[in-house]
Formats: C-alpha cells, structure tokens, sequence
C-alpha cells in the first residue's frame, strides 16, 4: 500500500481532484451559512452531492483504477513488484483497499471541511440539521463510491481501457437522467381527473396532496406540528367538509375546539364606544328609526359571545399551563401567530377581515347589544326610537366600512376606527382561523377520498394506473435511482420549512424541495378489494432495501470476478 500510494503521488491528476474536493467544500459550507432557509440549504446541498459523487468521485475512481489496474501493467511496475514473490491477491487487495482509503479520507475531509465553514460563519449557531444532512451525505457517499470502485474495477478487467472509458460516460450520463423518467410521468399526471362513485371529481395531484399532507401531520413532518396535527385530527374525527364548514353544528365544534386549548374568553365581552357619527343606515331595515339622520350622533354596546383572549392572556395561559400535550399546542400557536404577523406586517385585520364572521357571535337584545342616539327630539322620545338592538348584519357593515371604506347598504359610522380596527381586533381570533382555512380543504377531500370508491372505469384512472405499473417495472432495473432514494429516503425533507403559502387560503408546498435528477420514494395509490383508496398508500413504493440488496450482490460478484482476472492476468 505504501509502494503503489508513493507512485499515486506523481500523478498530477491526484492533486488536482484532491484540492478541487477542498475548495468546493469549502464554497459549499460558506454557501450553507448564508442560504436565508433550510430548505434553500437542502436545495443547495442536493446539488452538491449530485456534482460530488457524480463527477469528482466518480472521476476520483476512474483515474486511480486506471493508474493502478492498466497503466502500472503497461510500465511493468505491476510485474516488478510481482515478481520479488509478492502475493497477487495480497497485492490487488492492497491496491483496492489504497483506493478505498482514498475515497473515504475525501468524503471525510469534505463532510469536516463543510462543516467547520458551515460553523464559523454562522458564528457557531449550529442548525443540528446541517449535522444531519452532512451525516447522511458521509453515509451515501461511502456506500456510492464502494459500489463504484467494485463495478469500474470489474470494467477495468473485463474491457479495454477506450471500451471502460465509453461505459463509465454512458454511466454518468445516467446519473443525471436517472430520475427524469420519472418525472415526465408526474408531469403528465397533472392533467389527470379522477373520478368517485358519488360522482366527484379530484385532481390527481389534489388526492396525492391529501394523502402526502396526512402522513407528513402523523409523521409531524412539518412545521408547527403539534398545532397542525391537533386541527387537523379534530376536523377528520368530526367528520368535517368543506361544504359544512361554516354550518351552525360545526362553528360550535370548532369553537370548543379552540375552547378547550383555553384559547376563548368564558364569559361575554361588552364592548362601548361613545359619540359615533352615522354615516348612513340601513335603507331597506325597517325596524331603523326613520328620524335618524346622516350626523346624528350614537353610542353603541356590544356584547360578544366566545370572544378569543389577547395575546397577552395567551402568554399568561401557556406559563400556568402543566400538561405538555397542550402546552406544545399553544406554543405553535403563539409562534404561528407571531410569524403570520409579521409576514402581513401587523395589518392581520385588514387582509383577513372576511374570517370574522364565523366566530362573530353576537349576544343580541335592546338592552345588551344596541345603539343609543344622543340628544333625541322629542318626537323620537315619544316614539321609543332612542334605542335600537342591533344585529348580525348590522355589526358586519360598520366593521367593513371601517376596515375598507366599503359602501353597502347598512350602518356606517365616520368615527368607528377604535371600536373596530382596537376593541374588535381579536388577532388570535384570526389566526385560528387562517389555521381552519389552511387545513379543510386537505382534511374534507382526504375524509371523501378515503371513505368513497374509486370509479376505476374512468380513461384517466386507467391512464395513471398503466403508467405507473409501466414505471414500477421499471424502477426495479432503475439502480442509480434507486440509490439515490436511500439517501433521500432517510435525509427528507427541512420539515421546518414545509408550510402553507401565507399569500393563499389553502396551499401547501410538500415537495419543493425535491431536485430534479435525485431519485425519491414515490409512491402509487394502493386500491382495496372495495375501490377505495388504502390509507396506508404512502408506504406503496418499492423500498430503498432491495436497491441495496443488488447492488451489493454486482459488487460482490464485481470484486471476484476481478481478483479473478487479476490473479490469472498475464504479464
């Protein structure tokens, strides 16, 4: 081993691939400390190992198995060394585990190099996620480049140098399109109509979504998980659609859902406001005093059932609360409230304003929730038009012509800002139902899709069903990409980053983070003896275990046949 690494060390190539090695870790690891998300370091780090074990090591392997395997027997330094009675199996042995040696002191070099820079830009605030990826990057690569030695080896031996030189391009050009199958198939699936036995139809990206979103909350593989999982689960044991989501049987559940976390104030909320100048009544409302003029001035009380605590009781609740189940709940609540702030920049009222309403429950009565006109005439006196109980519909028109100046038939004040835009700005109240509005929609369509057969006679069911039997057949030949899948398999996803878009009512992002020429578990929807479709059909892919499984069989069978070769080799 010491003999044949001198001689390595004359090849300038050695140097060169040595320090390239070096520098791209050392870009990767400063790249990783400035990347703003962790899902932008995932992104950047798949390029990474696509560009590391795919051209660096793979022309690593190459050129060394060169020198040692056909370019040492042209010089004859492979037959003086045999013939001072050195054994040929000890001697290809040791050749072959240099080789090893090599690969492995740069795989582990890369992984401390990336790291060390990774830490010290950030100033050592290390993301233990950076450790992990890393971590998994080593344990891909030691299993790669092992392949690699053995099956190029086996190359070296079996074909001439031109011959082995044209087999390993064709082979990284597969690297790069091993997975692109793939996604031409997903790509054409886009278009697909999928259509139940109770005559609705989903996208089939929309049934993917649903079940990839329910197994992902399971999991609690993504962000906020306990809050996601904890709504989520509440809409699908209580059966919730889309379609009944704002009926009075399901506002009262979700309202003690929110209850139960202590989120809703117990008792009724009056709210007052003093000297407010009418703008404008309600024109068809005939229970509206018709004295009542544009100018007139009014005072108002509301009182407001199940009104949502303030932030600062929310503070309050999470510190006095013991049971860490809800604890953990609360404290995604908190942390999603914050950042759904900021992202809308403290003006949460005016971009969701529409959401109020659900949770609006207004206790009504002339004496409990009304309007009271200052300075009456006497004529109103006489005609008990002092007062008048206010309504639903009432409080919904002053409350948008405040947020948005918008002109509807109701009442409208000119001075309402503090009552609406300071006393009725329940930020809590809006951001639990952001969370409701991100996850009916994916909850309703999984309780349909998972409780109604599949109409398998439809052309696009049949279409997605051939094309994915077509790529299972195929996958199993598909090594490269399934080798892919052990790293992406085990590594995921930056799980912290995996949320709904805040611009959207209900869009999540799950695979963002994929790369195009890395190979992921995919897997196909799994039908029961009754059409519908498995809750299980996440696990319905071919696992990464078999992959490795042949690809240590070639190896095996590789690493023999070349020893083979080299002991019977005539020099």
């Amino acid at each position: 081993m010491k003999f044949s690494f001198k001689s390595l060390l004359k090849e300038r190539l050695f140097y060169i691939l040595n320090l390239s090695t070096i520098v791209v870790s050392i870009i990767v690891g400063i790249i990783l400390a400035f990347a703003k998300s962790g899902s932008t370091q995932v992104v950047i780090f798949n390029f990474y190992i696509l560009f590391f074990v795919c051209c660096l090591m793979f022309v690593f392997i190459l050129r060394m198995i060169q020198f040692f395997f056909n370019k040492n027997f042209e010089d004859k330094t492979t037959y003086i060394v045999l013939t001072n009675q050195v054994s040929r199996t000890k001697f290809f042995i040791a050749q072959y585990l240099l080789i090893i040696i090599i690969c492995v002191t740069n795989i582990l070099i890369s992984f401390l190099i990336i790291n060390l820079f990774y830490a010290t830009f950030t100033l050592f605030k290390y993301d233990i996620f950076i450790l992990r990826m890393t971590s998994m990057y080593v344990l891909y690569c030691l299993l790669a480049t092992f392949f690699l030695i053995n099956f190029i080896t086996f190359l070296i031996f079996m074909f001439t140098l031109q011959t082995t030189t044209i087999i390993c391009t064709l082979l990284l050009a597969l690297s790069f399109i091993a997975n692109i199958p793939m996604s031409f198939i997903k790509a054409n699936e886009k278009s697909y109509n999928i259509q139940f036995e109770n005559g609705q139809i989903f996208k089939l990206n929309d049934i993917y979504d649903a079940y990839t979103l329910n197994n992902n909350i399971s999991k609690g593989n993504l962000k906020y998980p306990d809050l996601s999982k904890y709504v989520y689960d509440y809409f699908i044991t209580n059966k919730m659609t889309q379609d009944d989501f704002s009926s009075s049987k399901n506002i009262n559940l979700r309202t003690k859902m929110w209850s139960d976390l202590g989120l809703i104030n117990t008792a009724p909320v009056v709210f007052t406001e003093t000297n407010l100048k009418l703008f404008s009544k309600p024109l068809r409302d005939k229970t509206v005093p018709e004295s009542w003029q544009k100018g007139d001035e009014f005072n108002i009380q509301l009182t407001l059932n199940n009104t949502f605590i303030s932030e600062s009781a929310l503070d309050t609740l999470i510190a006095k609360t013991t049971n860490q189940k809800i604890l953990k709940i609360l404290k995604d609540f908190r942390n999603f409230s914050n950042d759904i702030k900021i992202y809308f920049k403290n003006n949460l009222q005016y971009e969701k304003y529409d959401l109020f309403y659900d949770f609006l429950f207004l206790d009504s009565g002339i004496d409990i929730s009304y309007l009271e006109k200052l300075n009456p005439s006497a004529q109103e006196i006489e005609q008990q038009w002092i007062k008048y109980a206010l309504k639903k519909q009432d409080v919904k028109s002053f409350y948008e012509y405040a947020i948005l100046g918008q002109n509807s038939d109701g009442f409208r004040f000119s001075n309402a800002n503090n009552l609406v835009k300071d006393q009725l700005n329940f930020n809590l109240m809006y951001t639990a139902r952001i969370i409701e509005q991100y996850f009916i929609k994916y909850s309703s369509n999984y309780i349909i899709m998972s409780s109604t057969p599949v109409a398998k006679s439809s052309a696009d069911w049949n279409s997605y069903t051939k094309g994915r039997k077509n790529m299972r057949f195929l996958s199993y030949f598909n090594l490269y990409s399934g080798l892919w899948m052990v790293y992406t398999g085990n590594l995921g996803f930056y799980y912290d980053d995996i949320w709904f878009s805040p611009s959207s009512d209900s869009k999540i992002y799950l695979e963002d983070q994929k790369n195009l020429f890395l190979g992921y578990p995919e897997y196909d929807l799994k039908i029961s003896s009754t059409n519908m479709i498995e809750k299980d059909t996440t696990a319905n892919y071919v696992k990464p275990w078999y992959y490795l499984a042949i690809l240590f069989s070639i190896s095996l069978i590789s690493f023999l046949i070349a020893l083979y070769k080299f002991r019977k080799f005539d020099f």
